[in-house]
């Protein structure tokens, strides 16, 4: 019974360590082929957090929204310029020495660290997202 019990422990860990592989070596040739360094879903996250930062900037500037607002709104502001960083910090930077082209282990490398940085990424994303959920919520209520 115990061996039954291993072996389909053993079974899912092949299919865990395949899987994370597979995910490795996609990411590694997404960055490889990559013309800006990056991951596709790092630059459109990286714009919607830039577009979050210029939005909440007029909102705060503008001097007619109430303080509760302005708070969350300097909270977004917060949040996205973190995950600016924690994405700058996953581009390759083989453009500033050399001018070459990364090779496939800096790819590779660049990709794993992409994998371990990904919860940190998606933590921030969840947490601009609820933030997003209440400026939307103020807007529409003083609309009304």
């Amino acid at each position: 019974m115990a061996e039954g019990l291993a072996a389909i422990g053993l079974a899912g860990n092949i299919v865990q360590f395949v899987s994370f592989t597979f995910v490795l070596v996609s990411k590694t040739k997404e960055l490889h082929e990559s013309a800006s360094g990056t991951l596709n879903d790092n630059v459109d996250l990286s714009i919607i957090a830039q577009d979050i930062r210029s939005f909440t900037n007029r909102l705060t500037s503008n001097g007619r929204s109430s303080g509760r607002l302005v708070d969350i709104a300097r909270r977004c502001d917060t949040i996205a310029h973190e995950l600016l960083d924690a994405i700058t910090k996953l581009q390759h930077r083989h453009g500033a020495r050399s001018g070459n082209a990364p090779t496939r282990w800096q790819s590779f490398r660049q990709a794993l660290k992409s994998l371990w940085g990904k919860a940190h990424i998606e933590e921030l994303k969840a947490r601009l997202g609820g933030l997003r959920d209440q400026v939307t919520l103020h807007l529409v209520s003083d609309t009304k």
